[in-house]
């Protein structure tokens, strides 16, 4: 008897584990989430709700054709969960860049790494020597605390980086040009692995 009811436990602990929103390895294609970016940069997939502000939408896309898997239980929070199933079902994450940043910040998807100043401390996040193609760019072009726009990292080089984008949509646009049109904004940059 006190075998089974171990058995039991042992099987119902289980299943709660695997309903329960914890951080996560998703396998990564940083190859396959920047092609998608390039592609689709200066356009729309009719496969997903175009909104006026699409920035972090499309970056969603990318990252999920990179490998991210959709997250979402019967427990997930909008700061938890990640997908996006319909028009009108998708979590807050999938769509603004702030709430994007809430999830990497919080730990919901491992393999997301904050990457500090480059040229030790002193220059822009943006040329630190991790980056690379794949990798999201969040913008907070006020430095309030709230984010307001997201970007993927499409080409990488020793002095440069490029990144596409939706809302004004760009394709491989430097990074340099987008910081001296915002010199007050703040930028994290998060390199996917």
């Amino acid at each position: 008897m006190f075998k089974k009811t171990i058995i039991a436990l042992a099987l119902c602990m289980t299943a709660v584990s695997v309903n329960a929103d914890a951080p996560r390895q998703s396998p990564w294609n940083y190859t396959a989430a920047t092609n998608y970016a390039l592609q689709w940069a200066l356009s729309r997939n009719p496969n997903y709700v175009n909104f006026s502000n699409d920035c972090t939408n499309f970056a969603s896309q990318a990252l999920r054709t990179g490998g991210w898997k959709d997250t979402v239980t019967v427990n997930s929070t909008q700061a938890s969960s990640w997908f996006y199933k319909s028009s009108t079902n998708y979590a807050q994450t999938w769509s603004t860049a702030n709430g994007l940043k809430n999830r990497f910040v919080n730990g919901y998807e491992l393999g997301v790494e904050k990457l500090g100043k480059s040229f030790l401390g002193t220059g822009p996040e943006y040329l630190n020597n991790k980056i690379r193609t794949g990798d999201i760019i969040l913008a907070d072009w006020e430095s309030d605390g709230r984010f307001d726009h997201t970007m993927v990292v499409t080409q990488v080089s020793f002095s440069s980086t490029l990144v596409s984008y939706h809302s004004q949509d760009y394709k491989n646009e430097p990074m340099s040009s987008i910081s001296s049109r915002y010199p007050n904004a703040t930028f994290y940059v998060y390199h996917i692995t």
